[in-house]
């Protein structure tokens, strides 16, 4: 539980914390997204980097059993699957995720939901 409490800490906060940084500076986020897109060896380095923290999570954390515990290992193997899929997926599915994006109400709606998950992760160590 120790391990399951520091996850949940450590991720909501980190979530939160980009989830402002996302409503506050929107233009400025899809402009970096945008760019981000046409750099490959920047999209090799973010998944590298993205199948890293999954699997160093899912290895020490793949736990079935208690609401925080299960959310942390959803958010560990989604970590690792999007960061494998960034290697196999074709560069097109990348602009097409990109475009949904740039949709105010898609854009806002995902900042909002992790910024909910990410405070409920933080608090839920305070409540255990």
């Amino acid at each position: 539980m120790p391990l399951t409490n520091y996850l949940a800490e450590f991720l909501g906060i980190y979530i939160v914390l980009m989830c402002v940084v996302m409503i506050v500076h929107r233009q400025a986020m899809l402009e970096i997204m945008a760019a981000f897109v046409n750099q490959r060896p920047l999209i090799f380095i973010l998944a590298m980097l993205r199948i890293l923290i999954g699997l160093a999570i899912v290895v020490a954390h793949n736990r079935w059993s208690g609401t925080l515990a299960v959310v942390v290992t959803l958010i560990a193997w989604i970590t690792l699957l999007r960061g494998v899929a960034l290697l196999l997926l074709p560069h097109q599915t990348e602009r097409r995720v990109l475009g949904l994006f740039e949709r105010g109400e898609v854009y806002y709606g995902t900042a909002a939901i992790g910024a909910v998950l990410g405070l409920w992760l933080a608090f839920a160590v305070f409540a255990a």
